[in-house]
């Protein structure tokens, strides 16, 4: 009787970097794509790891050392995570946005340890053999990379243009509504406005406090 050869270990890693988007359609539609490919290919998505990174950029590469992606990857080096199983992304900016050399390493690394990477968004599947025997997967991995990562070059720089043109302007408007609760932003931005009754709370307190009054107490 022949042995049936062992499913391979299917991983779906999902990745947002801004916080709104975990309320928005990334997150369905990354996981929706993953599940269709799973299904396609008669493989079950392993749930043991919980590989989501909310709010986290792959521009900065923070996610590799906070996040689910780079305990990954550190179990892939420990070879806990057994060679031949699947990591499916929905493109490859999900994995990273910096600098094309550093980008193209993660990516080397994840294949020359023998993990299986596909990407949903192009439908593409990388591994040793693939790449082996077409090359030019490696050149288009490089140019997603690369494109990746000058877009958010060009949006950090133009966050940073936004943000000193704020700051240069403080002389006639706030730079950012966030206050003590007991001011309030006026409505041309240019001051805070006391809020009388929340003032008032705020002086009672210190009062009571300087009169030697306990924390539970006031």
């Amino acid at each position: 009787m022949t042995e049936k050869t062992p499913q391979p270990r299917a991983f779906s890693y999902i990745r947002f970097s801004s916080p709104q988007q975990d309320t928005g359609d990334s997150m369905r539609r990354q996981v929706e794509l993953s599940e269709e490919y799973a299904r396609q290919h008669g493989l079950t998505l392993d749930s043991t790891l919980q590989l989501t990174d909310r709010g986290l950029s792959a521009y900065s590469g923070v996610h590799l050392t906070k996040g689910a992606l780079g305990r990954f990857l550190q179990l892939v080096e420990a070879e806990e995570i057994p060679q031949g199983s699947i990591l499916i992304v929905e493109h490859l900016d999900r994995l990273s946005r910096e600098q094309v050399l550093d980008a193209l390493n993660q990516f080397t690394g994840i294949i020359r340890a023998g993990i299986k990477l596909v990407t949903l968004q192009d439908g593409m599947e990388y591994d040793r053999e693939s790449i082996n025997q077409n090359w030019t997967q490696l050149i288009i991995s490089i140019v997603y990379m690369a494109r990746a990562h000058e877009e958010s070059e060009a949006k950090s720089k133009r966050l940073c243009a936004v943000w000193e043109n704020k700051r240069n302007g403080l002389d006639k408007r706030k730079l950012t509504a966030m206050a003590p609760a007991w001011v309030q932003l006026s409505e041309d931005r240019t001051t805070f406005i006391p809020v009388p009754e929340i003032r008032e709370a705020v002086g009672l307190i210190f009062r009571k406090r300087l009169d030697g009054k306990g924390t539970m107490r006031i």
